[in-house]
């Protein structure tokens, strides 16, 4: 039975993509996707809805996803789906999505587990604090409550689970896809083997375990149909060969402008005035290597703009060393996004690792066209720019990589001492064994965590930095909300963020002070 049959009883969409609210939330449009790392020992469970919303219609129907939802959504229409038998349901209304037609649940995920770089770093500072956490993430919480959702359960026998998303890895190195209840493991991208794979299970077929998804060509990544909060995807993939990172990285793409245009009018359809330009690298858009086209990446922007009810448009991630190759592009991408000091953006980069040594064994495309030896000024050079351009930076550098020496800590300390003057907050985050150093270590919370006392204190130094920034940012940080709650929102920031600066410093005492940052 469809959605748009008459006056009949609705019985669920034929297939159901959803998301734990981590996930999906449009989080007011501000910078509060962090969250959903903190453990349920701390996460005050009456701030679900405050801090998480999510917004949906008929049915549960999301009126805005997350945008990887909104693609495998759009492969499966444009493969001949009806839109009355798919839908993007809000988690928390799965009851009314899922029914006695429904066929396949498809779950996108990124931390199932509580294991990913944000949950460690949060359990790493918590514990500086002096609060010792032994629950699971929000996120993780959330995802294993879709997993045992009633409405899931009472159709089970008539309905296929496939999840996919950025977090497979964790429960296919785990080996728990069949304790969750999971019939189809998908890895990497899906937009390719998802109609096909859905197909059959509408259709009650037998489904594979397990399926690795190629990458796709540009010109066969389907147009979204939901709006994406905002996001909209202008290149795919990297190309720089880091070993830690997903192996669908290491093909660029660079999505066709006209495509970019329907995905952003699709958005401010839906009522999506910002616009976020998703990539690994939004200065080498439209470029055929590592150095950028200056008039594809100005033509871009300039027509982004451009188009109606589009209020305001931002980059998410930028590469020091592409940085570093043009200033003048990157001064001239802030002035037409209208970027200033009083008006600033955040962009992340990756640091990775500040030492010459470490980025040429696990990342020897990162500095390139420089050599690695000058990365560490590359970096500063890179957030001076960035800066000087209007943008705030959020950069990470990864501690106890495969091989890490002594050294190479150092050179991750001295790098935080020269940066804490600019405007950027560096995050250290514990190695998490992913890409092709998938199997370097364990996957349990005491596997992941630092060990080495000095990345421990670089990790304490370092993200004192970042939240005495944050308490200071505060109210830029939930600018897009609207005011009632951006008032809340910038309240318990502010509030979390002065508590957390008291605790730290006591966890910091411990530490001699040649190694605090002034």
């Amino acid at each position: 039975m469809s959605a748009g049959g008459g006056t009949a009883v609705f019985k669920g969409f034929k297939v159901v993509l959803t998301g734990d609210e981590g996930l999906v939330s449009t989080y007011h449009g501000t910078q509060l996707g962090f969250a959903s790392a903190l453990p349920m020992d701390v996460f005050p469970r009456f701030l679900e809805y405050l801090v998480f919303p999510t917004k949906s219609g008929r049915y549960g129907r999301m009126l805005t996803s997350q945008y990887g939802l909104c693609k495998i959504e759009a492969s499966l229409l444009e493969s001949g789906f009806s839109r009355d038998d798919v839908a993007i349901v809000d988690p928390r209304r799965l009851e009314e999505g899922v029914g006695s037609e429904t066929r396949v649940v498809g779950i996108g995920i990124l931390d199932p587990l509580g294991i990913n770089y944000g949950t460690a770093l949060l359990r790493v500072v918590l514990k500086l604090m002096g609060i010792n956490t032994k629950l699971q993430s929000y996120m993780s919480w959330a995802t294993m409550r879709i997993l045992e959702n009633p409405a899931i359960r009472r159709y089970r026998r008539n309905l296929k689970v496939v999840v996919g998303g950025q977090g497979v890895w964790e429960i296919v190195d785990s080996g728990l896809q069949r304790r969750l209840g999971i019939d189809t493991l998908v890895e990497g991208e899906g937009e390719l083997v998802a109609p096909e794979l859905f197909r059959k299970a509408v259709q009650g077929e037998e489904l594979p375990p397990y399926i690795r998804g190629k990458p796709v060509p540009a010109d066969k990544i389907p147009v979204i149909r939901t709006p994406s909060r905002g996001i909209v995807e202008i290149t795919r993939g990297c190309g720089r060969g880091c070993l830690f990172c997903n192996p669908t990285l290491l093909m660029f793409r660079s999505i066709p402008l006209e495509k970019i245009a329907r995905e952003i009018l699709v958005n401010t359809l839906g009522g999506e005035r910002h616009i976020t330009l998703h990539s690994e690298d939004f200065l080498r858009y439209g470029s055929r290597g590592l150095i950028p086209d200056e008039e594809k990446v100005v033509n871009l922007l300039a027509k982004v703009i451009k188009i109606p009810e589009v209020e305001g448009v931002s980059a998410d991630f930028a590469t020091p060393s592409t940085v570093a190759v043009n200033p003048k592009l990157v001064k001239a991408c802030g002035d037409l996004l209208g970027f200033s000091e009083r008006n600033p953006s955040i962009i992340e980069v990756g640091i990775e690792s500040a030492s010459p040594r470490m980025i040429r064994r696990i990342a020897p495309g990162k500095p390139k066209p420089f050599d690695a030896e000058a990365w560490p000024d590359i970096v500063e050079e890179a957030i001076s720019i960035l800066n000087e351009a209007g943008w705030w930076v959020c950069a990470t550098i990864i501690v106890e990589l495969p091989g890490e020496t002594e050294g190479d800590v150092e050179a991750n300390i001295r790098m935080v001492e020269r940066l804490s003057r600019y405007d950027v907050f560096i995050f250290p985050l514990p190695f998490i064994p992913s890409g092709s150093l998938r199997k370097a270590k364990g996957l349990r919370t005491e596997d992941i965590l630092p060990k080495n006392p000095r990345n421990v204190e670089l990790i304490a130094i370092a993200v004192y930095d970042a939240i005495d920034k944050i308490r200071r940012l505060s109210g830029k940080l939930v600018a897009r909300a609207p005011p009632p709650i951006k008032q809340v929102l910038n309240a318990i920031l502010f509030f979390a963020a002065s508590v957390g600066l008291r605790k730290l410093q006591r966890g910091l005492s411990e530490i001699p002070s040649y190694l605090l940052v002034n």
